[in-house]
């Protein structure tokens, strides 16, 4: 069955508690997972183009919150017994593996076995410029970053040799509760990010942004194919899908399209939600446009009285 999941408000809200309320009502209403998107720093002027608004504009103003994901993760996992747990996504780069690992095998040990790790390579230059790290290499850190992370989850005596990151006979405990590892899903809708899915992802996350739901089956089935002549099964690689929901009383009517959002009533959500698990869509990670908090719970108690039922019905 089509799983659905919707993201935790770590970014923006003012309210220390909002991220627990949310997380509570997601798993209370049946929502399959939660979710928390990844920053370490924002630039407070102009910023490189994001790559999911028309006019490359960052939804992200500067002086919002922007809490760490894992952390809310970690406190989630402690007040919430079902959801799964998910980076949506993890900028991996950013971080040495071998910390990600530990952090993430933790996670999925205290939640028992509920961690999903989505990750990508990044689209802001001046974060990387800010630790240090050079923009231009983040697709090979993030390539060498998922096997450091396959390497440090299964061996007991780890070894590793590549550009960016060198060890040799070590190991990590504990382990992470899911054999062999948590799912890794690979964010992002460029060539690279689908090349990088059928070599090493569980999942392929990209956005609706810029999709019809032909354009994306076509491109699913790139991916599968690229995954075969990889010497992988073609079932190896599932399809997941982020998709900016609206359904305020007072939804943004301005420009949805600029950004890829889906606006209400609930059952237009819910057809276009339709169109796309017909197409293969195996879990949707849902982001609640909302400026407070009871935006954003109404827009998950929304999606799980209305659109979820109409979709799966």
């Amino acid at each position: 069955m089509t799983e659905f999941g919707v993201s935790l408000p770590n970014i923006g809200m003012r309210d220390p508690q909002a991220v627990r309320l949310v997380a509570e009502q997601a798993e209370a209403a049946g929502l399959d997972s939660v979710w928390a998107a990844d920053h370490v720093v924002l630039p407070t002027g102009s910023t490189s183009p994001y790559p999911y608004h028309v006019d490359g504009d960052f939804l992200i103003p500067p002086g919002m919150p922007f809490m760490d994901q894992f952390t809310c993760l970690a406190y989630v996992a402690g007040i919430t017994s079902k959801v799964k747990l998910g980076t949506a996504v993890n900028l991996l780069p950013l971080r040495h593996p071998l910390a990600v690992a530990k952090t993430v095998a933790t996670l999925d040990v205290l939640s028992g076995g509920r961690a999903i790790l989505g990750v990508a390579a990044g689209w802001l230059a001046e974060e990387f410029d800010a630790l240090g790290l050079e923009f231009k290499n983040r697709g090979k850190m993030l390539d060498e970053g998922i096997e450091v992370l396959r390497e440090i989850w299964t061996q007991p005596n780890a070894s590793f040799q590549g550009e960016f990151y060198s060890f040799k006979d070590v190991a990590a405990y504990p382990m992470p509760a899911q054999q062999p590892y948590p799912p890794i899903w690979i964010g992002g809708h460029t060539k690279p990010v689908m090349r990088r899915a059928a070599r090493v992802g569980d999942v392929w996350l990209p956005p609706l942004f810029g999709t019809t739901p032909e354009s994306l089956a076509a491109a699913f089935e790139g991916v599968r194919d690229m995954a075969e002549q990889a010497g992988r099964p073609r079932s190896a690689v599932n399809l997941a899908l982020r998709v900016l929901v609206d359904l305020r009383e007072e939804p943004d009517t301005t420009g949805p399209a600029t950004r890829g959002a889906v606006l209400g009533p609930a059952e237009k959500v819910a057809e276009v939600l339709a169109s796309y698990m017909e197409i293969g869509v195996s879990h949707f990670v849902l982001l609640p446009q909302a400026r407070t908090l009871d935006d954003v719970q109404r827009t998950v108690e929304i999606l799980a009285e209305d659109v979820i039922p109409q979709v799966r019905g």
